[in-house]
């Protein structure tokens, strides 16, 4: 499975498996364009956060191949602590 990585400033967001980055960039985009604004992720853990992103602030996607993760459903009505089982960055 890929999983899409964030970093906005030096912190890193875990995007939820399935996440349509295609989308997520383009929202980013429009931010910048815009002068700045809030981006909406949903994150590894089930859980969305906003980042504020600006002009002059990093923002860099990476992706890589890791293993699928049942709990990862991008769905917010179930969340879960992943740093509970899994020794992963959090957001939580």
């Amino acid at each position: 499975m890929k999983r899409t990585y964030v970093e906005v400033a030096g912190r890193t967001f875990h995007l939820a498996q399935g996440t349509d980055v295609r989308d997520t960039k383009e929202e980013v985009v429009a931010a910048l364009r815009a002068g700045g604004g809030l981006v909406d992720f949903v994150v590894y853990g089930n859980v969305e956060v906003s980042v504020a992103v600006s002009p002059g602030v990093p923002l860099i996607f990476r992706s890589e191949e890791v293993e699928h993760d049942e709990r990862d459903t991008g769905d917010l009505e179930e969340p879960f602590r992943p740093y509970e089982t899994h020794n992963y960055e959090t957001v939580l």
